[in-house]
Order: structure tokens, then C-alpha cells, then sequence
């Protein structure tokens, strides 16, 4: 990912959550944020996938993620910058009732109503 750096601190999570925006679709929610410091020269957003265990074992729970990244990847060109973007699975999205493409639609529906493109 060119312009993006990843969530890795709770407390960040914690404001993502606390004070930005979000919107729900059939299998993913996502939050957004402003980021607090963001600047001309800083043009990075900051990205972050999470999903339940309850989604199933660890190799679903990873398929997820990556199917989240993909999307998140083939998108960020368009999206704007100086954003916190948390991707959260819904419990009942399971990896084998999902493929790419209805998570793709799902995610590019939920940043349309954010307004994240350009």
C-alpha cells in the first residue's frame, strides 16, 4: 500500500471509534476519521482490518483480512488522503459464504457513502 501506514495503538482505535463517522453494509462496517495532525506533507492514511473469532478459525479469520486489503489496495489510489480507516467484520460474514467481489462491492459502497473518493 503506497499511501498508507497501518493502526497498530489502541488508543487510536479508541479515538477512530469514539469521534469519527461509520457506515454499515452487508458484511463489514467501516469508521472513519480525520487524522489529528494531518498537514500538506504528511499524505498518508492510516488503515486497519479487524474481525471476531467468532468469524471462524485463523485461516478464515485471515482470509478476510486479506480480502479487506485487497479492496483497500486496488482502491487507494482514489480515495482521499489524511484518513483513519478501520474495516470491521460483521460476526455472521463467514469466509466461505463471502467471495472477493461482494466484499469489494460492500467496501466501495460503505467509502461512497463516507464520501472518500476524490
Amino acid at each position: 500500500m503506497k499511501y498508507t501506514l497501518r493502526i497498530k495503538k489502541n488508543n487510536v482505535f479508541k479515538y477512530i471509534f469514539k469521534k469519527g463517522i461509520y457506515s454499515k453494509g452487508n458484511f463489514v462496517v467501516v469508521h472513519v476519521c480525520k487524522t489529528k495532525n494531518f498537514n500538506q506533507t504528511n499524505t498518508n492514511n492510516f488503515f486497519a482490518v479487524c474481525v471476531s473469532k467468532k468469524n471462524g478459525n485463523s485461516v478464515k479469520r485471515n482470509r478476510l483480512k486479506r480480502l479487506a486489503r485487497e479492496v483497500y489496495r486496488q482502491e487507494e489510489e482514489n480515495l482521499k488522503r489524511g484518513y483513519n480507516i478501520v474495516i470491521i467484520y460483521k460476526k455472521e460474514t463467514l469466509s466461505d459464504k463471502v467471495n472477493f467481489f461482494t466484499i469489494k462491492d460492500d467496501i466501495i459502497n460503505c467509502f461512497k457513502d463516507l464520501d472518500l473518493y476524490e
